[in-house]
């Protein structure tokens, strides 16, 4: 009990004295020096500055989910303690300004120190509990006004009429309304583009916006730049997913799209990085594989005794991701969903005891169950679409 207790605390302190996890640009101090970065704008800066002066290097920054917060951390502990007690110590061909010269000394700060990972993982989990705070906010927010940017329709209350009404009238694709966050700063990105007649997709400049809506038109580039990192917080996927991001999984559609570029009768059929049909789905407790998600629901049900609609009905779109999360990872490490007993056979188990139902909400609904067991699960790619959103609701995303 007492080390649970520290544990908390130990959280608490983290989230109160270092965590900032929105993106807003904060003058944030070097954790070895008293100089200044404005992060995470000047992030490269930061880190040539690190490099240069202190032989430090940060492995893995991408999938750190607050630098700010990461910087403030380890500022302090650098205060009372040495580099070599947190950091791994590799050899260098060559001095930081490039001139050669062996064995030169540096400084490798990354998760392969206990510490440092448990740092990112919680950085990682408040992150996510922020923004989907954030979305809450956002869906709930009736004081919502903005003018179409294509057509001047106005808009009020709702955030997600506006971005049907892109996609519906205007052909602009940003995805599904469950998986956008920040809004307002997206829609203000691409406007901002637009206004300054640059495609959002190749970010090219044209001459006039004629030209640009022609060039957007037939080179199917109605959406967003999959290469340009500054869309990643505005999809929840990346959160939720941390290490497969929709850049990725838009990489792996652009193979197949049509090499003429010109639209075809249905645009919104070519976002299909969002779309989840004919995507093999895997059951949660054998190894079955459908094609089509309504047929894994029919087989769990008719094989398993185990209803998911019925089952999650009253839960959240957030609550049955970490359903399917649950029972993917007893399943994993051979534990019933609902006894929670370690057995070999677990299938002849859960099926003798009638145990494919879940056990109390206590035990699922956890933080933890946020992140997927394995990557590219399409099941939960599926939830989404099989919620009954109420897009009226101030007070669930999905029921």
């Amino acid at each position: 009990m007492t080390e649970n207790v520290n544990t908390e605390n130990k959280k608490t302190k983290l989230k109160s004295q270092f965590v900032e996890l929105d993106d807003n640009p904060k003058d944030t101090r070097c954790l070895l020096c008293e100089n200044i970065f404005i992060l995470p704008t000047n992030e490269k800066d930061f880190l040539t500055h690190i490099f240069t002066e202190h032989r430090l290097v940060i492995g893995d920054v991408n999938k750190i989910a607050s630098l700010k917060s990461y910087v403030n951390y380890w500022r302090v502990k650098f205060r009372d303690e040495p580099l070599t007690k947190f950091c791994t110590t590799f050899l260098g061909d060559c001095t930081p300004d490039g001139k050669a010269s062996k064995n030169e000394n540096y400084f490798l700060l990354s998760d392969c120190i206990a510490e440092d990972k448990t740092l990112r993982s919680e950085l990682r989990r408040e992150k996510l509990e922020w923004i989907l705070e954030e979305q809450l906010r956002e869906r709930s927010d009736k004081s919502f006004q903005r003018g179409c940017m294509f057509c001047r329709t106005e808009f009020s209350e709702s955030r997600i009429l506006y971005v049907k009404h892109l996609s519906e009238k205007h052909n602009i694709q940003l995805g599904k309304t469950e998986n956008l966050v920040l809004i307002d700063q997206l829609l203000d990105q691409i406007e901002n583009k637009i206004e300054s007649l640059i495609c959002i997709y190749c970010e090219k400049e044209f001459k006039d916006r004629a030209v640009l809506k022609e060039h957007m038109r037939k080179k199917l580039h109605k959406r967003i730049n999959p290469n340009n990192k500054s869309y990643d917080k505005f999809y929840i996927n990346n959160y939720l997913e941390p290490n497969c991001t929709w850049r990725e999984k838009q990489s792996q559609i652009e193979e197949t799209e049509d090499p003429s570029g010109f639209s075809s009768d249905n645009e919104e059929e070519n976002w299909s990085d969002w779309n989840s049909e004919n995507v093999d789905v895997n059951c949660l407790f054998c190894q079955t594989i459908k094609n089509d998600f309504n047929d894994i629901l029919h087989h769990m049900k008719e094989d398993h005794g185990f209803d998911f609609d019925l089952i999650t009905r009253n839960y959240n779109f957030y609550q049955r991701v970490k359903i399917v999360n649950y029972a993917r990872k007893q399943m994993h490490v051979k534990r019933c969903i609902f006894c929670d007993g370690h057995f070999e056979q677990l299938t002849e188990h859960i099926t003798r005891e009638n145990h494919y139902k879940l056990p109390a909400k206590e035990i699922w609904d956890q933080p933890e169950f946020y992140f997927p067991m394995y990557e590219n699960d399409s099941f939960l790619y599926n939830l989404d679409s099989n919620c009954n959103e109420d897009e009226d609701s101030s007070s669930e995303i999905c029921q």
